[in-house]
């Protein structure tokens, strides 16, 4: 029981440093919060295909495409620490050890 325990802390105190960077107390996104991730969401693309097409040969570029899905990446996983619930970090302590 001791590592479901260890990972929930572990989770919990993730989400904890994340909303104090970008939320008040009451969970909300602050004003800085909302624009520091409408300006990450531009720069990561995350409303967007990551899929980059070179202005001079006209094909996809498969490494501009990774590096735009690598920063696509950070976003999600920002918005899901952000957005993670309480019963989901609750039912970690439930999980079998890895």
């Amino acid at each position: 029981m001791r590592e479901p325990i260890s990972r929930f802390l572990r989770f919990w105190n993730r989400r904890e440093q994340y909303r104090r960077c970008f939320c008040d107390e009451r969970g909300k996104l602050t004003p800085a919060g909302e624009a520091v991730l409408a300006d990450l969401a531009q720069f990561c693309r995350a409303n967007q295909s990551t899929v980059i097409t070179s202005p001079v040969q006209r094909t996809i570029d498969p490494l501009a495409t990774m590096i735009a899905e690598g920063r696509r990446e950070v976003f999600v996983r920002l918005i899901q620490i952000l957005g993670m619930e309480d019963a989901a970090l609750n039912s970690l302590k439930d999980e079998a050890p890895e």
